[in-house]
């Protein structure tokens, strides 16, 4: 039986990106390949975003299919057949090390486990995040509210002062892009738990809301003042225009351009 390593996968790596936490990975597997009888020294989510396989577990074969979740837990024995078409997976790591680094109790399952398609959203957020303009921050909040979903031991978080505070940087500061560590040196909180408690309390992660407040703000300067289309994504702290109108068109289905025509219309 073969023993893969942290980081090691079958398959074609396509990319990957890392922290001290986790290692993100997508890789690509041709059809009918078989993967022999395997397993991983770290714990690991598996998204299945194209194609479809046969998961041998003892006895026992289940299909897998495009845009399932699987967790596999450490050590865990498992052999893949691929079937007709090509496939891809996207592939969540936790490192060796990295519940030592957090500042709560959290379970991962004991078990494999084939979840739901639709179970958690935040899991394809963060696939999409990967693929489009990588934010680190971003990844590693929505890697935690998975780890608050499944684990038995997270309490919900009640207020916190500092959460107001929080709130009125993000909402006011919109001239550049908050990190969580600069945020967690001002208000003097842990990131991770910072991150953790104010999802809890604000139903989405620090990332969402920043960018919330940020085109909020966009949407007041096209529609009240004149400024060029440049000039309203670089008071909202954007890398470029082209991350602002495409932040802007998933968010409000419009170009920034088309959205203030149609106000003067």
């Amino acid at each position: 039986m073969l023993n893969l390593k942290e980081g090691n996968y079958f398959g074609e790596y396509l990319d990957a990106r890392e922290n001290e936490l986790f290692k993100l990975s997508l890789t690509a597997y041709s059809p009918d390949s078989v993967l022999e009888d395997h397993y991983h020294d770290n714990s690991y989510i598996s998204v299945l975003t194209s194609g479809s396989y046969l998961e041998c577990i003892n006895d026992s074969t289940q299909l897998v299919q495009a845009s399932d979740v699987l967790f596999r837990p450490t050590s865990w024995c498992h052999q893949n057949t691929f079937l007709e078409d090509s496939a891809t997976c996207f592939n969540i790591e936790f490192k060796k090390g990295w519940q030592e680094q957090l500042d709560w109790e959290v379970d991962l399952p004991n078990t494999h486990i084939h979840f739901n398609k639709t179970a958690f959203p935040s899991l394809y957020k963060l696939l999409l995040n990967f693929k489009i303009d990588y934010d680190a921050d971003l990844s590693t909040e929505l890697i935690l509210d998975w780890l608050c979903t499944i684990s038995p031991n997270q309490a919900k978080a009640h207020s916190k002062s500092w959460v107001e505070k929080l709130e009125r940087i993000l909402k006011h500061e919109l001239t550049q892009f908050h990190s969580l560590a600069s945020l967690s040196e001002r208000i003097h909180v842990h990131p991770v738990y910072m991150a953790r408690a104010f999802k809890a309390e604000k139903g989405m992660t620090i990332g969402e809301f920043q960018l919330k407040s940020k085109l909020h703000n966009a949407v007041y300067l096209l529609s009240s003042t004149q400024q060029c289309i440049s000039d309203v994504s670089f008071a909202n702290g954007f890398f470029d225009d082209a991350h602002f109108i495409r932040s802007f068109k998933m968010a409000y289905g419009i170009s920034p351009n088309r959205f203030r025509k149609v106000l003067n219309s």
